[in-house]
């Protein structure tokens, strides 16, 4: 046992400063210093495969019990495959890192950059995608240090942060000249965070919306038995919103529990609030389309959400783009049909291809729900396409979710803080109704201008603010495909370097 503690106590102290930096503890600034111990896990000495293993899954582990344990709540199977998932992931990135560390030890700092900017990058893409690692997330309590983001958005703060880790590394290497490359970077950072919190400019534009949080309990959500009191509660809310002069309320994910469109009675519900209060809606719910006779379910099924106003039509629907891993739907399903006979409880929803936008007052915006939050490529679509083809930006976001699931654990305040990331990368208003929470609304800034308790029951409101300002991110966020293209570099080029003993 002293042996293993020996042989991988870096390991364990990096992962748990990463973790702590994560959770909402105040300890964001845990993150400069969390990947010190990592490089001097490397720096001692070579490790063979077995070891670049082990390292792997302790790395993955102690992240997944400290800080995405709350995956285990609605699916412990899940919890493990996502352990096993990343641990594979750390295994490349370390294995690479490594190689490159004892070959080309003039690229060390370049290399740990570049790798681990590619490890949080390419999570976006894929049926497995699941990009909740990224280390910038540790600074979602320092406002200034995000308005970097409309400069490079998610990979620029991993930029910041990993040149930071390594200087401060060399520091215990007795290179004392980092000081000053620290103290340049930071005071950089911070002070273009400020520039930009006094200058950017914001206009309040008159939007009478509220964001609904009716806080419905999972189990009792699809329970036919509780219906009633839920459209009972809905019903008390929308009296609240249309009392204080609100004319727009955002209801959750799949918050009308059928199948809106296909039921009448549910029809008929909707309408019935939509018609008394005299106010739009937009809500989440199921939806299901008539699929062809060669396909292997009689239905597409889709998680749904549309625009109500008050004569009981409907604009465009939307159905969600990205799907959360299995939870959403079966990996590779158009690949490997007879995958359609496994059931873990997924709902085997379809993609949905298009963004559609919603238009209420002379006001542009577009629709997100749950899990597309994580996409900050997702957003750079939504704000600047507007679904006909052409290219205006959105006056604001509505992203709904359920989070029910997560009870009171970090989940939801893990999902709901990259608001504020995709409000400042987009530099448009957000508005975020979360079932049991937590809904919140986020100006173009990222600041906070309302946000509810879990599980309370409310409704929030405040002003609308749009900016003109365009973000440079948004013409150039597919640039961290240049980190994974020198990651790919690097690696080649330690192919025709021998291996430096020391």
């Amino acid at each position: 046992m002293l042996r293993f503690v020996k042989n991988y106590y870096l390991i364990i102290i990096a992962a748990l400063l990463l973790s702590l930096s994560r959770l909402p503890l105040y300890l964001g600034w845990l993150v400069f210093f969390a990947f010190v111990p990592l490089l001097s896990h490397f720096e001692r000495r070579e490790h063979k495969l077995g070891g670049q293993i082990i390292s792997a899954l302790l790395f993955s582990l102690i992240q997944i019990v400290l800080v995405f344990y709350w995956i285990g709540s609605v699916t412990f199977g899940g919890l493990i495959g996502i352990w096993l998932i990343f641990a594979l992931y750390y295994f490349v990135v370390f294995n690479l890192l490594q190689r490159i560390w004892y070959r080309l030890p003039a690229l060390r700092m370049p290399a740990f950059i570049c790798i681990f900017i590619s490890f949080e990058f390419l999570p976006n893409f894929s049926q497995m995608r699941f990009p909740w690692w990224n280390i910038g997330y540790a600074l979602s309590n320092f406002l200034p240090l995000l308005q970097a983001l409309e400069l490079g958005g998610m990979s620029l703060l991993a930029l910041l942060i990993l040149s930071l880790n390594y200087l401060i590394y060399t520091l215990t290497q007795k290179n004392y000249r980092a000081w000053i490359a620290i103290v340049l970077i930071f005071t950089i950072w911070y002070s273009y965070g400020k520039y930009r919190l006094l200058t950017l400019p914001l206009i309040e534009e008159d939007m009478p919306m509220a964001v609904m949080q009716p806080s419905i309990e999972q189990d009792d959500k699809w329970d036919d038995a509780k219906y009633r009191q839920i459209l009972s509660r809905y019903d008390e809310l929308c009296e609240r919103a249309v009392a204080s002069g609100k004319e727009l309320i955002v209801f959750p994910e799949a918050a009308i529990p059928d199948y809106l469109l296909l039921d009448r009675r549910v029809q008929s519900d909707l309408n019935a609030l939509l018609r008394d209060h005299q106010i739009a809606i937009f809500t989440g719910f199921p939806h299901a389309e008539r699929a062809p006779a060669d396909y292997p379910v009689p239905h597409y099924s889709y998680n749904a959400a549309s625009l109500f106003t008050p004569d009981g039509k409907h604009q465009d629907l939307y159905f969600k783009n990205i799907l959360v891993p299995v939870g959403e739907r079966m990996l590779w399903l158009e690949h490997f049909p007879f995958l359609w006979k496994l059931q873990f409880g997924q709902a085997n929803w379809e993609f949905g291809t298009r963004i559609p936008r919603y238009h209420f007052r002379g006001k542009e915006f577009s629709p997100s729900i749950c899990y597309e939050l994580a996409f900050p490529h997702f957003y750079q679509r939504a704000n600047f396409e507007d679904g006909k083809g052409g290219h205006s930006k959105a006056d604001f976001h509505v992203n709904i979710t359920n989070d029910a699931w997560f009870g009171t654990s970090y989940g939801p305040w893990l999902h709901g803080i990259m608001t504020r990331f995709r409000a400042i990368e987009s530099r448009t208003q957000f508005y975020r109704s979360a079932n049991t929470g937590i809904s919140m609304i986020v100006d173009p800034k990222g600041q906070m201008l309302a946000s509810t308790e879990l599980f309370e029951i409310d409704n929030i409101s405040a002003p609308l603010y749009t900016s003109p300002s365009l973000p440079l991110y948004s013409r150039i966020y597919r640039y961290p495909w240049a980190f994974v293209a020198l990651t790919i570099l690097l690696v080649i080029l330690s192919f025709f370097y021998p291996r430096r003993v020391q």
